[in-house]
């Protein structure tokens, strides 16, 4: 879900930029929130926690499979061993 205060901070900038919105006034700035709002959801952005969580899980699943290539390896060597005895 987008940050309501990020939106707002967005409007408030976009209005400024453009003149005609802000002699419009209070009704432009809804609906310039309503559009970006609206983009802004058909995007599917993650928040930056949900990012940050899925940063920590992938990092954690690319550990623990370093440590099963290196266990498999390590299998496979002595496999490999008991082969040649």
């Amino acid at each position: 879900m987008i940050n309501k205060q990020f939106l707002e901070d967005l409007t408030q900038q976009l209005t400024r930029l453009l003149p005609q919105a802000e002699a419009a006034g209070e009704e432009a700035r809804k609906a310039m929130a309503a559009v970006l709002q609206k983009a802004f959801a058909s995007l599917d952005l993650l928040t930056r926690d949900e990012f940050e969580a899925q940063s920590a899980a992938l990092a954690r699943a690319e550990e623990r499979l370093a440590q099963l290539e290196q266990e498999v390896a390590r299998l496979e060597a002595l496999m490999k061993e008991q082969g040649k005895a």
